[in-house]
């Protein structure tokens, strides 16, 4: 019978404004996998910084108990002097945001191998070689190249991957894994889990999966926890569906990508090639939804970037209600990102962690010579279209769940009054119920203000609900695009064909 390694009992956690978890009590035991579950709000990821005794300062342990019993046996919060001898060590974290995971001025063997270094606790002459040989067996290809390439030079699937590499470098005896396969498409996600399974048969290796994803659960997990959010307001108006999409390219054209191509490279003698995007002809409709997808790497971001003037083409057109944008210009770079705006994927990690909401949209707009009454109405007006309360003003990014911070990076970019509104994969951390609200906030945005809504998205669900035209990516390139009811039912390129199930229908 395996021993358990971590006892979670009673434990309750609180903010000044309520609790978010109440007498939780569960175990892991050692080499089993135990999915953490439950909608937006319900503590999921406040559990599992409570676990590495890594709380934010706005959340308290009020009761209950962590008791560790893998190689140093101990127990929170008794020992929460001595707990950070287990973080990285005995305990292991993978997290959510894979790009802030690493430094981004570091190159990644340098980091790697220093984080390995720190926490390795046995005797190991060559750390470089094992490192080596731990990105081949999670996956990864071309390792020198990596190791020999900043953070932002990789894809959301690779980072992923190097994360799980050190960690069976380091081999702690519990990994917590904070939602694994978000921020990547359903092929890599298929191979993610393949390696999460593979890791704890070989190793012995105890992991909380923390996940909103079903597939996830019933792929990999032997033993499921259930979280329900202690506090339902914000979501109760989230359950209903997505409105239906209606064909609009009979509507005028308010953003035109003509021939667009970007490419860069790293280097000199030591060359590594970038992004890519390969001559992209794309018009976008006022109030029309655009799906972009492609697996993990194909240039899906690199294209958002592209049209919010972040990266500039090396040749095309992108023109914007009739006018041709000058790259060169820094007026025609503000009336693009006035006109079109990214919403990313990070929501909770696109807000500054230590503003208010208040703040951080108070630095969206000329709000100088407006009186105080005005702005506090145009705030709150701000909140009540995208479905929050106007008493989150005055928390902070922390105090807020994911789909909540989500919902504060659509009503900011929504204060410059774009025509069109770009989401990169904003909807992938998030539960179902969470993201049909979004999704229906979105739809009745796109109604009732004509917006152009382009979604990058890995999740067919979204595609299926929200796109009316698809755009299939591929090394930078369109390999496939049309009518989402004519790509959805006979998709002709293979890589569409791995991405949506063949047996597929637009609405179900």
């Amino acid at each position: 019978m395996a021993k358990p390694v971590l006892h979670i009992d009673h434990l309750t956690l609180a903010t000044d404004t309520g609790t978010i978890v109440s007498n939780l009590s569960f175990h892991i035991d050692q080499g089993e996998i135990v999915a953490l579950t439950g909608k937006s709000g319900s503590g999921k990821t406040s559990i599992a910084a409570a676990i590495l005794d890594l709380l934010p300062p706005e959340i308290k342990l009020v009761s209950g108990q962590i008791k560790w019993d893998g190689r140093t046996p101990m127990l929170l919060p008794d020992d929460h002097q001595q707990w950070s001898i287990l973080r990285g060590r005995e305990i292991g974290f993978t997290q959510q945001d894979v790009f802030g995971a690493f430094n981004p001025v570091l190159k990644m063997g340098h980091q790697m191998i220093a984080i390995i270094q720190e926490r390795i606790l046995r005797e190991q002459p060559n750390i470089a070689l094992e490192l080596h040989v731990k990105m081949e067996e999670v996956g990864l290809h071309d390792i020198d190249r990596l190791l020999d390439s900043y953070p932002h030079e990789l894809s959301g699937g690779q980072l992923q991957r190097c994360q799980l590499a050190m960690v069976i470098v380091i081999r702690p005896e519990l990994l917590i894994v904070d939602e694994p396969t978000s921020a990547v498409d359903k092929i890599n996600q298929a191979e993610l889990l393949y390696v999460f399974r593979m890791i704890r048969e070989k190793y012995n290796l105890s992991i909380l999966c923390i996940t909103h994803e079903e597939d996830v659960v019933r792929q990999i997990a032997s033993r499921e926890i259930q979280l329900t959010p202690l506090n339902v307001e914000t979501i109760k108006e989230l359950i209903e569906p997505a409105v239906k999409i209606e064909n609009v390219t009979d509507h005028p054209v308010v953003l035109e990508i003509k021939g667009v191509k970007y490419s860069h490279a790293f280097g000199g003698i030591m060359y590594k090639k970038g992004a890519t995007i390969g001559e992209i002809f794309l018009n976008i409709h006022r109030g029309s939804s655009v799906g972009v997808v492609g697996e993990s790497g194909s240039g899906k971001s690199t294209l958002a970037y592209l049209l919010v003037g972040l990266y500039p083409p090396l040749s095309g057109q992108v023109v914007l209600d009739g006018h041709a944008i000058d790259f060169q210009k820094s007026k025609d770079i503000q009336l693009l990102r006035s006109k079109v705006q990214l919403v990313m994927q990070d929501g909770r990690g696109s807000l500054h962690p230590h503003l208010t909401i208040k703040e951080i949209l108070l630095e969206v707009g000329p709000w100088r010579r407006n009186p105080k009454a005005a702005i506090h109405a145009r705030l709150k007006e701000s909140m009540t279209e995208v479905g929050l309360s106007e008493d989150l003003l005055e928390r902070t990014p922390g105090q807020l769940s994911g789909g909540e911070c989500l919902r504060v990076s659509i009503a900011r970019a929504l204060l410059v009054n774009p025509i069109v509104l770009i989401c990169d994969e904003s909807t992938a951390s998030l539960d179902s119920v969470t993201t049909a609200g979004i999704l229906k906030l979105l739809s009745q945005l796109k109604t009732n203000k004509q917006l152009a809504l382009i979604f990058i998205s890995h999740d067919q669900k979204v595609i299926r609900q929200m796109a009316e035209y698809i755009v299939v990516l591929a090394e930078g390139k369109v390999i496939e695009k049309g009518m989402a009811v004519d790509i959805l039912k006979r998709p002709t390129h293979q890589v569409t064909k791995r991405i949506f199930a063949p047996d597929a229908t637009l609405y179900e």
